[in-house]
């Protein structure tokens, strides 16, 4: 070696050689988890033109509000991955019929036959992602004087967080109709919350819910806040929890039709599908 050269050791340019398809391989595995929406890339500059959204696509057994259809027709949730294929009538809903939704809405229809409530329990239980709005399925078809998501074997109320109604008529029914108050966030960290803050609250709900022992309550209507008497107060969002790999969300109220200045409700909804899209358990 000659004087003022510097040393580099012979094995080095080697190992850098062998090291390269290794970076290739990671570099590839990236980019497929990018394209399959096992990585979230959308929100990274530059980087979301290539990997868009992933796609979510929802369902809604019964019929959505037209509200809420607008907010699942419209170009922002289009762009956010969510695509709207439409109501799907109770009495079809069979098995393997919801297999291809990655988010079912439970809206609209408080009657459903018994399979449909079924094929929706086993749905989540089978890793299938739910949202309940207000009083959806509490009714079956060829019982009328039995209410409630625990009606039969295997029902969907199963998978529901809370408990509405009963097979008697001795407790207490529930009631859907407007409501005012202050919406209040109990779970601040929630992902369904982001850019989400509390605020006056009036829209039509359905109470009296009760949440099971191990749900997650994650937001309720405080209505002592406009002089209704203190301590009245209504659960507004509710999350299962333990269902493995599942997951049931139960609103009592329309969230696309609480239109408050920022967009609140559009906000509550879209972070709910977006959530919904990788939730466990």
């Amino acid at each position: 070696m000659k004087r003022g050269q510097a040393y580099v050791p012979s094995g080095g340019s080697h190992m850098f050689e062998s090291a390269i398809p290794l970076i290739l391989i990671a570099i590839l595995a990236i980019f497929i988890a990018g394209r399959f929406g096992i990585i979230d890339f959308s929100g990274v500059p530059v980087l979301n033109s290539i990997f868009p959204s992933p796609k979510i696509v929802v369902g809604v057994v019964g019929r959505a509000s037209p509200e809420m259809e607008q907010l699942l027709q419209s170009e922002d949730f289009r762009v956010a991955g969510v695509y709207y294929a439409g109501n799907i009538d109770q009495r079809v809903v069979y098995n393997g019929v919801l297999n291809n939704f990655d988010v079912v809405i439970a809206q609209g229809d408080p009657v459903c036959d018994r399979t449909a409530r079924k094929v929706m329990g086993d749905r989540v239980k089978a890793g299938g992602k739910l949202m309940i709005i207000q009083d959806a399925c509490t009714r079956v078809s060829d019982d009328r004087a039995a209410f409630g998501w625990d009606i039969g074997i295997g029902s969907l109320g199963d998978v529901v967080p809370v408990i509405i109604g009963g097979v008697t008529k001795e407790l207490t029914p529930w009631t859907t109709e407007p409501r005012a108050g202050k919406f209040k966030i109990i779970d601040v960290e929630h992902p369904i919350f982001n850019g989400v803050k509390n605020f006056q609250f009036f829209s039509t709900i359905t109470f009296i819910t009760v949440p099971k022992p191990n749900a997650r309550i994650l937001a309720f209507i405080d209505a002592s806040s406009i002089g209704r008497p203190t301590g009245e107060s209504w659960f507004a969002i509710v999350e299962s929890q333990g269902l493995l790999s599942g997951k049931v969300i139960y609103f009592s109220f329309d969230p696309a039709t609480v239109a408050v200045q920022g967009g609140t409700g559009r906000n509550m909804f879209l972070n709910t599908l977006l959530y919904l899209r990788g939730a466990k358990g």
